[in-house]
């Protein structure tokens, strides 16, 4: 099958790394790595754990020799129940996914039903799938036949899955997420074996050396076919790449665990601890900085975790400050101080980004230390590396979203026949309004977000024309055009037009009336949506939930992530 799908990786998680429901957001977020990097993700699951083990057990206990094409529906619901679970967890980050069956693309096997291999699948469906979503989950390990049943391709068959679909896709690349980040010469895991990694090896070795780690089938398949892949762990920024080429070890090379502190224990700094908890292995938690400690007795942490002295956390020399502190001080002072110790910074504050001034905050360099702050816009949508990438390579002539997830609640509200006040009750009520809710409903939050955006785009500040509020007298002048069956949005655009041989950068924040099929009519509760077109006339299309705690979680986790794989890489 000719022809590639661009920027598109096959990531497979196996049962080592989806042991169980815990395990969920780590394989999300490793598909939320790669979607923010601008590839689409098929990402291939086997069953949790033991879970087809089980499943065969109760089959052989019905019947010591169960029919096969029964037994193949039965061990396949494990498969299927994994990659409906991995949905669920996207859709709770907030990155636009789609769970799939093997059935939907046309994916057919041939040979018994529990050995089959794939031969044919539907290259054109899944292309529209993936216009549809970036996201495609689908369970592995089986097919279906001719005469459409299930197929199995035997034990570690999902291995399969991924291998075939990267070939017949023309995927970029495949990456068989493991249990350990590499094929070695020897088992790490046996006690006292000092051992070697290999960076790359070729498919032979790989036969014969991590039968245990990869399907054989798989490795033969890749052979016959001459595509390489890739065996790696969560997380990491390296890989053990199998291919037709000769071998090379891999250099010696560690990061310790990264010393963490948070700012703010509030609803997404609660949700960034629960996630940095239960991953020791790269972040390690110094500590967490609240107003009121006293608050926080019931918190499963040391009784000395949480304080109200800064001094105390910043003297721990943490690696990395995570700032989720509302409004601009003393998040600003803190960063400030963090950063001269030599501490990177996370931070999800759309003011204390905005205030920095002088083109982007991300690459600016003070004493060793870099600040990320992807979760300051979007949410879980990947606006900004979106926009700086498009700006890396073909130059970005304008930006479009909507941008905050509260006016979409309120305008949908007025839109269905309720005052303004009515909509932002009920808003307040479903827990997308804040107390205060002026930030949003000013535009201001809408405006800070555009302005960050454009600095990356343009790498220059952005001149405001104006920013719209929703009141009861602006809303009026839309009356008419609801009463249409247009949808109302608050609606943020920049430019950069040509004055006088300069370039200048504006931008407005206004509310528009928008057809029912337009992007921004779709984009409801508290999903953003940013089109982003650049000098070649195409548009690229950015979503995801804007807010709440997971999104924003994940889009800090990402960021923390990166730093320390750059770390590692050195």
């Amino acid at each position: 099958m000719s022809g590639q799908l661009a920027r598109t990786i096959v990531l497979k998680f196996g049962s080592s790394v989806l042991r169980d429901l815990a395990d969920i957001p780590s394989a999300v977020h490793e598909i939320y790595r790669w979607y923010r990097d601008g590839y689409r993700v098929l990402a291939v699951v086997s069953a949790l754990g033991a879970q087809t083990n089980a499943l065969l057990a109760e089959a052989q206990e019905l019947c010591a020799d169960p029919d096969e094409f029964a037994t193949a529906e039965l061990l396949a619901t494990g498969e299927r129940r994994s990659a409906a679970l991995l949905g669920i967890g996207l859709d709770r980050a907030g990155v636009p996914a789609r769970v799939i069956d093997p059935r939907t693309i046309g994916l057919v096997a041939t040979g018994r039903a529990l050995a089959s291999d794939p031969v044919a699948v539907n290259k054109g469906h899944v292309q529209l799938l993936f216009d549809t979503a970036p996201v495609l989950v689908l369970p592995g390990f089986f097919a279906y036949d001719g005469e459409g049943r299930v197929a199995l391709l035997g034990r570690g068959g999902s291995d399969l899955s991924a291998a075939f679909l990267h070939v017949a896709l023309g995927a970029e690349r495949c990456r068989l997420l493991k249990d350990v980040d590499g094929v070695y010469e020897k088992d790490p895991a046996v006690t006292g074996t000092t051992t070697q990694r290999f960076a790359a090896l070729p498919y032979d070795k790989a036969l014969k050396i991590a039968a245990p780690l990869i399907q054989p089938k798989a490795v033969e398949y890749l052979a016959r076919n001459s595509r390489p892949a890739e065996v790696a762990a969560l997380g990491l920024p390296y890989e053990t790449r199998g291919h037709a080429q000769g071998e090379t070890i891999a250099p010696c090379g560690s990061c310790p665990a990264l010393r963490i502190v948070l700012l703010g224990l509030g609803h997404v700094g609660g949700g960034v601890f629960e996630r940095l908890k239960r991953i020791p292995e790269h972040f390690t938690l110094l500590g967490a900085l609240v107003r009121h400690p006293v608050k926080y007795g019931s918190l499963d942490a040391p009784a000395d975790f949480v304080t109200a002295d800064a001094e105390a956390l910043l003297a721990q020399s943490p690696d990395v400050v995570v700032e989720l502190l509302p409004g601009l001080e003393p998040a600003q002072s803190l960063i400030e101080r963090a950063r001269n110790q030599g501490a990177h910074i996370v931070s999800a504050n759309k003011q204390v980004v905005n205030a920095r001034r002088g083109g982007e905050a991300s690459v600016a360099v003070t004493c060793g230390s870099e600040m990320l702050f992807s979760a300051a816009v979007g949410g879980s949508a990947p606006m900004i590396e979106a926009v700086r990438r498009a700006a890396r390579e073909r130059s970005v002539l304008s930006l479009a979203g909507v941008l905050n997830g509260t006016c979409n609640v309120i305008l949908d509200r007025w839109s269905a026949g309720h005052s303004l006040a009515e909509a932002l009750a009920e808003a307040k009520r479903r827990g997308f309004a804040e107390a205060d809710p002026s930030e949003d409903i000013s535009g201001r939050d809408t405006a800070r977000k555009l302005s960050i955006l454009a600095r990356a785009a343009f790498r220059q500040e952005l001149a405001l024309t104006g920013v719209q509020a929703l009141t009861e007298e602006a809303l009026s002048t839309f009356a008419g055009a609801r009463d249409e069956g247009r949808v109302i949005r608050l609606v943020a655009r920049a430019q950069r037009l040509k004055v006088e041989e300069t370039r200048v950068a504006t931008g407005i924040v206004q509310l528009e009336a928008l057809p029912a099929s337009h992007p921004f009519a779709q984009t409801r509760a508290e999903w953003n949506t940013l089109l982003i077109e650049t000098e070649d006339h195409r548009t690229e299309r950015v979503t995801g939930r804007g807010a709440g705690r997971w999104p924003t979680t994940e889009a800090v986790m990402a960021d923390l992530f990166e730093i320390r794989r750059r770390m590692i890489l050195g």
